[in-house]
């Protein structure tokens, strides 16, 4: 038997394919009536095959259907991420915008409790240089900056302009080798010039061995010199080494102004100093 099924395998597959669309119509038949022997042995061969295919087919074209949502939805998600990055970037601007604004209100608050004649300058470099500690603000001889003018921010002094040219000007900051600002002790009126030390480190130089200085006093401008401001922030006493001989003391400053984040000062367009006149050592 399976000999013969073998041997003429062909002819009875096609047999049973063109046996399958007129069992398939007669089994479709509208009219009420049981399903015969034949139906039923036709049926029992063909729903797995149909069921198979249906599956398949389906498959596919869920598949299909997938790749073109997934395609459409990765469209999607690149379109959202520029979009939130522009967001993010536009939060980040206004963010910085807002930090700008509180502050240049806390300079012209500044400006308007000393009652000086100032302009707004932006720092745009700093020396990096271990000897000349300087930087680069983006104001020079057209808006009327000149040498030796005290530059301010409302943490206190920077330092003084050193050169100019036209549309930017360097300043010499008080943490410079070569910077001397006359300040006095605020609390007991001690006097001595600030000079620059290190990066971040000032030292009062010339205070004598009897005056009462001690960590934590306060050191403003004396307003000596014709440069700076009197009463202005220059910084505040880290350390005092009083020797038991000598006719001075050593005494170490913190300036007012965090140098490192410095972004924004103030020029002093009313100063009275006068080149090789100021009071402040010529470079």
């Amino acid at each position: 038997m399976l000999r013969y099924i073998q041997q003429y395998r062909f002819y009875i597959a096609l047999f049973i394919f063109l046996l399958i669309p007129i069992v398939q119509i007669d089994t479709t038949n509208r009219n009420p009536r049981d399903y015969r022997f034949y139906d039923r042995a036709i049926l029992t061969i063909t729903s797995p095959i149909q069921t198979l295919i249906t599956v398949v087919l389906d498959t596919a074209v869920s598949a299909v259907q997938n790749t073109f949502f997934l395609w459409d939805v990765r469209d999607d998600n690149q379109q959202w991420v520029e979009e939130n990055r522009k967001l993010q970037n536009a939060i980040a601007e206004l963010k910085e915008a807002e930090l700008e604004n509180a502050r240049l209100r806390k300079l012209l608050s500044f400006k308007d409790k000393q009652k000086l004649k100032t302009i707004a300058a932006r720092v745009i470099g700093k020396d990096v240089s271990s000897d000349f500690r300087a930087i680069r603000i983006d104001r020079g001889e057209k808006d009327g900056v000149m040498k030796n003018m005290a530059v301010l921010t409302h943490e206190g002094i920077v330092g003084r302009v050193l050169r100019t040219a036209n549309n930017h000007s360097d300043i010499v900051t008080i943490v410079d080798l070569y910077s001397a600002v006359d300040a006095i002790v605020e609390r007991s009126r001690a006097r001595g010039i600030v000079e620059g030390k290190t990066d971040d480190l000032c030292q009062l130089r010339f205070a004598l061995r009897t005056d009462d200085i001690q960590p934590g006093d306060v050191l403003i401008s004396s307003g000596l010199g014709g440069i700076f401001p009197k009463n202005v922030l220059v910084g505040t006493v880290t350390r005092v080494d009083r020797k038991a001989f000598g006719i001075s003391q050593e005494v170490e400053v913190k300036p007012s102004v965090d140098f490192s984040r410095l972004e924004e000062v103030m020029i002093v367009m009313d100063s009275l100093a006068s080149p090789g006149k100021d009071g402040v050592k010529d470079l």
